[in-house]
Formats: C-alpha cells, structure tokens, sequence
C-alpha cells in the first residue's frame, strides 16, 4: 500500500474512535468534509485499480455518516488519474547493429545462457509464484436504520430514532459491502459504553445481504431508558454506527395558553377573556417524551361540546414547545361564551385549558363576511345548488354563484363583489347594505353571468368580497374550456 493509501487508512481509523465515542459536533463533519475531499484528491495520484477501489468505498462509508447527520450527500466522485502518475511502457534502447561475425558468435552465447538458465529453472523447487498482494476495498455499513416492527417479508416497517418508555423491543436492519461470504463479522449495542447485547462472529454468507436482528428486549417494563450505540464489527474493526434512545420520560403537555394572536403566543387578557368579533384562536404548549408514531389530538369545546378537533401522528423533536390554531366554523367570528381547549396523546388527555368569548359591547360585533361557496344555483334559504368538490364547472355553465354568511353588518355599509377571470377583472357589484332588507346577520348570494344569456368563457375565475374596500373572503373555481368532438 502506498504511504498516500497509509496516511489516508490512519486518518480513516481515527476518525472511527471518533464516531464509535460518540463525538459528533459540527467540528467533526467538518474534518469528515475534508477527509472525503482528500480522498477523491487522492485519486489524481493513485494509480493501483485495488487503490483507487479502496478510496471509493472510503467516501462511501463517510458520504453516508455525513448524509445520516446533515441530510445532504457530499460529492464522493473520484478525480481521475493524472496522467504525469501513469506507468508509461518503457521502450529498450536502440544500439548500432554490430558485425555479422559477433552476430553469429553473440547468437551462440544468448542459446548456450538461455539453455542454462532454463535447465536451472526446471531443476530447482517448485516454490509458489511470488505475486504482489492486492489490497482489498474497505469494508462499511451501506444502511443501518432501527424500529419497532419487522413486516410479513422480515423487512423494517418504519425506521425511528427515538422510542417512548415502555418499548417491549427494538429491532434493527443493516447492510454491509465491501465484505466477503466468509469474513467474519458481529454487532453489539452498548449503552453509555457498556455492551449489553451483541451477537457472536459469525461469516457474513452472502454478499450484499440485508440483515435483521432483535437486538434489545426488554422485560416487563420494556427496553431501559438511555442512550444506545449500534455498532458492527467486521475482525475487531469497527465498520459502521447508529445511535438511538429510549426516552426516560412518559408523554407530558404542560404550560397551556390561549391567545388571539399567533407566536409568540400572549396570553388572553382579562384572565381569559376575549373580546367579541375572534375569528382564530391560537393554543401554545410545552411538551416533552414526545416519541415517533403517536397520535396527538387537540379539541375545541364551546359549552362543553366538542365542536373542533384534529388529529396529527407525531414526528417532531421528543421535548419542545409548539402552535396550533383554531378557526371558527364558515369564517365567521366564533360566537359568545366558554370555551376549553384539550389536548391527548395516544388518546389520553394530558391537560386543558378554557377561556371566555364575551358578548358583543353596544354597537354589536364588527361586520364581517364569512367563507363563499360557489354554486351553479342557490334555493330561496341560501343553499347552494350543484356544488363540485374541486370548483370545476362544464364549459357549458351560464351562471356561477357565489353564497357567504355575514353578521354585524349595518345599514350604509359599503360593499362589493369583484369577479376575476385569469386575472382581470370582468364585473364587480357595489352596494350600500340595507338591514331592513338583510337584517345584520344571515346568508347572502352574488352571481357571475353573461347579460346576453351566452355560456360563460373557459378559464380560471375568483370572486372576492369587500367591506369598505377591505377585502374579508376570496374563493377560486374553473370553467374548462370547450374541446369539439372529433
């Protein structure tokens, strides 16, 4: 092996201990960068096939460590061979052509020497041909990952990195290249450097094969808490690492707020208590013991009944602090009265917190219009008539409604409807509102047609609705274009 090769083989190695104590700050992927940076710089000088082969599986095993920490893949390309380090074939020196007498007597002597060294050939032992040995690439973990589950074809379900307390056992799955059927090879889990599972070396069997193993289990009250190593071995070398926990601390949501705001989330002034008129209401929280996989759940109650709730699968950090948000039904501010925020985990209630929406001062809520739905046709009450999921209409629609809830609103207040077609407007509706006819709440419909009765053109429209030239609510939908039969 060369002394680039060496050097590069040493410097490999150190930084293993490195990785096997656990010593992974932002100061040793930076030396990683540059160790992989040297290595395909090395390819510009090392000539050997079984040298060059040895660098590529180098980078591939710390471009994967880099990845598993960063996300990102480092460029691992070898630089090809320069080509001043090439071998060139080496001509013989071309001498005068002597007498034809030396010739002839030179011919004699080259026969009688070449027979003697052939007879010494075939008279001495015969000792295996000397070859040059031929350095084998280093042998690394290509996938290493952890969980729960293995599923019906002995493959992991679902990699993680963080389990709850109580975990009855953890499986990992792992692959290596680089290493022959016959290598010897073992794994072994400590926890805070103590071996406390491990598997006896054995041959690897076949090249490129996927192993799974049970490599924790636990009693009855599952697998201990702490961090834990994973770590494979091919001889006594290390090859590869993953790290992962079990968290010492069951689920746990605490230090509830309520807010009208979003973050940083100001608790409701007045002890819980908000003005009429809010239409978003934002719960912040601290949790911890938070591990991959459960369910999370947050409900609004209005009076004691459920009137919101939204389910989420965990993935997020084990301990932190976090936002949701609450948005009353239609877009219309949430009525008066109490209110109670809960939130459970893997359906079990972790905590609550209420507050109040208090009633409308004198001179009632502030107006507001609520969410449009858009229709081809409205009933006499407000409901909407041929609706689609998507908002898309045939290209032989005439007429398009648009239907929304209002409350506050009073008499002489301007509004407005637009209406947009790929972004130009081509009507709009201006009015003064008029409570003897409205009242100051209920259900209101503006229309889009064609004033010569023709179908209305292909595109994509919107209308938006305005209250003294505020915009409140916006709703998109398409007519498609029309496509003559062939």
């Amino acid at each position: 092996m060369s002394s680039i090769l060496d050097t590069l083989q040493q410097r490999h190695q150190e930084k293993l201990g490195q990785l096997k104590r656990g010593e992974v700050d932002e100061a040793f992927l930076d030396s990683i960068h540059v160790l992989i940076a040297d290595l395909r710089q090395a390819g510009a000088v090392v000539a050997a096939p079984a040298g060059r082969g040895q660098l590529r599986a180098l980078m591939r095993f710390w471009g994967n460590v880099v990845y598993d920490h960063t996300g990102v893949y480092p460029d691992t390309m070898l630089l090809p061979l320069d080509p001043a380090h090439a071998r060139p074939l080496e001509k013989p020196a071309r001498r005068p052509s002597p007498p034809l007498a030396w010739m002839l007597l030179g011919g004699a002597a080259v026969i009688i020497a070449v027979g003697l060294v052939v007879i010494g050939w075939l008279s001495r032992p015969r000792d295996g041909a000397e070859e040059t040995p031929t350095p084998t690439p280093a042998p690394f973990v290509r996938h290493a990952a952890v969980g729960t589950e293995l599923d019906e074809g002995g493959a992991l379900k679902k990699a993680v990195d963080t389990f709850c307390p109580g975990v009855p056992e953890i499986v990992a799955e792992f692959a290596l290249e680089g290493i022959g059927p016959e290598t010897m090879w073992r794994w072994e889990v400590q926890r805070e450097g103590e071996v406390v599972a491990s598997r006896q070396a054995a041959p690897w069997g076949q090249e490129a094969q996927t192993i799974t193993a049970r490599v924790l289990t636990g009693g009855p009250k599952g697998v201990e808490p702490g961090h834990y190593d994973l770590l494979v071995y091919v001889g006594e070398q290390v090859v590869g690492m993953h790290s992962f926990q079990v968290l010492d601390t069951a689920p746990r949501i605490f230090n509830l707020r309520v807010a009208d705001v979003p973050a940083p989330a100001k608790e409701a002034s007045g002890e819980g208590k908000f003005e009429a008129g809010v239409r978003v209401v934002y719960l912040s929280y601290e949790y911890e013991g938070l591990c991959p996989g459960l369910d999370l759940s947050h409900t609004l109650y209005h009076e004691g009944e459920s009137i919101q709730e939204s389910v989420e699968t965990w993935g997020g950090a084990p301990q932190g602090q976090t936002q949701v948000s609450f948005q009353s039904p239609g877009g219309l501010p949430f009525s008066p009265g109490d209110y109670e925020v809960a939130v459970a985990v893997a359906g079990e209630e972790q905590n609550r917190v209420g507050f109040t929406i208090q009633e409308a001062a004198e001179g009632g809520i502030p107006p507001a219009l609520g969410d449009i739905t858009i229709a081809l046709g409205v009933q006499p009450d407000g409901t909407p008539i041929l609706t689609t999921p998507d908002n898309r209409f045939d290209w032989n629609t005439k007429v398009v409604y648009g239907i929304f809830d209002y409350v506050g609103m009073s008499d002489g207040l301007a509004w407005m409807a637009v209406w947009r077609r790929n972004g130009e407007e081509v009507a709009r509706e201006e009015h003064f509102w008029d409570v003897e006819t409205d009242g100051t709440e209920g259900t209101r419909w503006v229309a889009y047609y064609d004033e010569r009765g023709w179908v209305l053109a292909g595109g994509s429209y919107s209308v938006t609705l305005y209250i003294e030239n505020v915009a409140q609510r916006t709703a998109e939908f398409n007519i498609l274009y029309y496509v003559p039969p062939e």
